[in-house]
């Protein structure tokens, strides 16, 4: 391969600590595809390449190859966790009360790519590096899988995604669902309160006929009596003035005043009280 299509491979390096990663990981492919008489050049490449802090770090010192000066510059600028560290930090990944899926499925994305990162840096053999890369891709669909909230989780289950992205993608939509029911419910309910509020400043109607909502009742009701519709036996007139026709009452004879007498006899000397009984 020609040496400038290589040169392609090696960005400028200021020495920040997270540019470190990448830009190791594009030198290892670059000198992987070079090959023993290119690999010189390209290390000298690689220390023109340098700004700042990590020129000034690696002005001082001497490299023979670029093993050296890999090692060199992950002693220097590396913020680099341990791989038992950075799985703890997947494995208690779990979605905040206020935070997205989409934030939830970053994190869990950069958990992932940090582990994969330290299983490329290490030294294990390229197989081995393959299935762990493997292993830690199906850990992380099982955490965003479980991690989010239990509705969304459920969801998710129920779905059984093949891969990450397919996970993430179903959350994102799942979750603009029940995001748009919870604001049409919301709406629903502001709406029915301001109509509560509204009836009741309202006036109370009075109708002008008090006993017009008793007249459907009264319509079914009939006397016994005169066969009349709206009134009981009770009630009726015509039978309470044939009952005072016939029946006068008390209340409207007077008595005359008691009058006292004696009557003379001529057969007895005694008197006799006399009392007149008024006749009807």
């Amino acid at each position: 391969m020609d040496v400038n299509t290589l040169f392609k491979f090696i960005k400028p390096y200021d020495g920040n600590r997270e540019c470190l990663n990448s830009f190791i990981i594009n030198c290892n492919n670059a000198f992987e595809l070079a090959s023993d008489i290119q690999k010189p050049i390209l290390l000298k490449y690689i220390l023109c390449q340098l700004e700042g802090k990590a020129e000034l770090a690696c002005s001082i010192k001497e490299f023979q190859n670029w093993d050296q000066l890999r090692d060199f510059l992950k002693s220097q600028f590396s913020d680099r966790k341990h791989y038992s560290h950075l799985l703890t930090n997947l494995q208690e990944s779990r979605q905040g009360q206020h935070e997205s899926v989409s934030q939830y499925s970053l994190k869990i994305e950069t958990c992932l790519s940090q582990l994969l990162t330290e299983s490329s840096l290490s030294k294990y053999k390229r197989s081995e590096v393959l299935g762990r890369n493997a292993a830690m891709e199906d850990l992380a669909l099982h955490y965003l899988i479980m991690g989010p909230k239990p509705n969304l989780s459920l969801i998710l289950r129920c779905k059984t995604p093949k891969n990450l992205g397919e996970a993430i993608s179903i959350a994102i939509g799942e979750e603009r669902i029940m995001q748009s029911t919870f604001n049409r419910q919301q709406q629903q309910q502001s709406r029915s309160s301001e109509n509560v509020k509204q009836t009741s400043f309202r006036r109370p109607f009075i109708s002008k006929y008090p006993n017009s909502n008793n007249n459907n009742n009264n319509q079914k009701l009939i006397c016994r009596y005169c066969k009349n519709i709206g009134h009981t036996i009770d009630q009726c007139r015509k039978r309470e003035y044939f009952n005072n026709r016939n029946h006068p009452s008390t209340s409207s004879y007077r008595p005359q005043p008691r009058v006292n007498f004696v009557a003379e006899d001529e057969t007895n000397d005694y008197g006799r009280d006399e009392v007149d009984i008024p006749k009807n």
